[in-house]
Formats: C-alpha cells, structure tokens, sequence
C-alpha cells in the first residue's frame, strides 16, 4: 500500500511539473534558433545544406559547441519570423528538430539574504574574483560543465548553504565527497532507510553537483 501511495504522488507531482514545463516555453525568450541535423547525413550534404541556409537566410549557421560536432547541433541567430521560415522550409526531412533557445531569467529575491552572491551569504568569496581552473585533475575531461558555462556561476557564488535534491540511485561514501554534508536518504525502490549507490549513477550526479 505504501509503494502504491508513493508512486501516486510520484506520478502527480511528475504531472504537475511537466504541467508548468509547458508553460515555460511562454515566458522564454529566444534570439538564436537550434538546428539539429540528422546523425545519418554525409558530410558533405550537410554541408551543403549549411551554405543554402547561410545565403537565403542571410545567417551564420555554426556548431552549439565542440562537442556538438558527432549530433550535428548548429545555431543560428534569428527570430519567430525565421523560426516559421526554416519550419516550413522542408528541413524536417533532414533534421530531427528545429527549436528555439530558450533563455530563462531568475526572478529578483525578495529576501536580500537569498540573494545570489549577497555579501552576508558569501562573505569569504570575493564580489568580482577572477576565474580560478577547479583543482579536479580531471575537469579538462568535464564538457558538460563547461557547456554550460559554468565558470560564470562560480563567479557569483560557491553553493555554501544551498540544499539539492538529487533523485536518483543513490550516494556513496567516496574521497570526493568527504566534505560535503547529506541529509538522510531513502531508497524507494527497495523501500529501505538506506541509500547507498548500488549502480554508481547518482554518486557521479551528486559529486558534479
């Protein structure tokens, strides 16, 4: 009976949320268009293809990152009316999806204490410090970070007080780690107190974060 009511309200709060999801598309904006091109065209159509849509749409077409390269994930600067325009073009038979990139922006706090990079919250941690490389031997290795600008947001703040909820297959005890403070866990899918990593995904999860 417990399983069944707690994969209710998995089920309801899943629903909610893609529910808000949707919503979000409305209250982005977008000033560049994602291309992503089939994996399965040669290179050289996809080229090709590239030079037709910089001459008739007079844009830049140009990879989201290095690591877009084997995707084929290009981006090109625009607006709604070229977002129509390369829809109706009859690029669906050559890509997977054409979509805007939506940009998102956090509402303003109305506690200064919750302020991103406030100097109460944050007070060992410089206003304006230049960007340190982590001493991870292995973040060069870390695109994911990277591609996602990370850096920018070390900038603001280190992460101290902050609590993240991570769902997934639970925590183990590594190096890592050592320092960081977890709350207790629950594995649900044994339904036990304890949540030990058994798989090694959310160990990887909870250390990037």
């Amino acid at each position: 009976m417990r399983k069944v009511l707690l994969l209710s309200l998995f089920v309801l709060g899943l629903g909610f949320a893609l529910f808000n999801f949707k919503g979000l598309a409305h209250q982005g904006k977008f000033d560049s268009i994602v291309l992503d091109f089939r994996e399965d065209i040669p290179a050289a159509q996809l080229t090709e293809q590239l030079e037709e849509i910089a001459q008739e749409y007079n844009v830049n077409p140009h990879l989201n990152s290095v690591f877009s390269v084997a995707d084929n994930i290009y981006i090109v600067e625009g607006d709604k009316q070229l977002l129509k325009a390369l829809k109706n073009s009859g690029l669906s038979k050559q890509t997977e999806y054409i979509e805007p990139n939506y940009l998102y922006s956090l509402p303003k706090p109305v506690d200064k204490n919750c302020s991103i990079g406030s100097s109460e919250q944050n007070s060992d941690y410089p206003t304006n410090p230049t960007f340190i490389s982590p001493n991870d031997p292995y973040y060069s290795q870390q695109w994911n970070l990277r591609s996602i600008n990370i850096e920018s947001a070390w900038e603001e703040t280190k992460g101290s007080g902050i609590t993240v909820a991570v769902i997934d297959t639970g925590v183990t005890n590594v190096p890592d780690l050592k320092d960081t403070k977890f709350v207790k866990g629950y594995d649900f899918v044994n339904d036990r107190v304890e949540a030990k990593d058994d798989f090694g995904h959310g160990t990887h999860v909870a250390g990037t974060i």
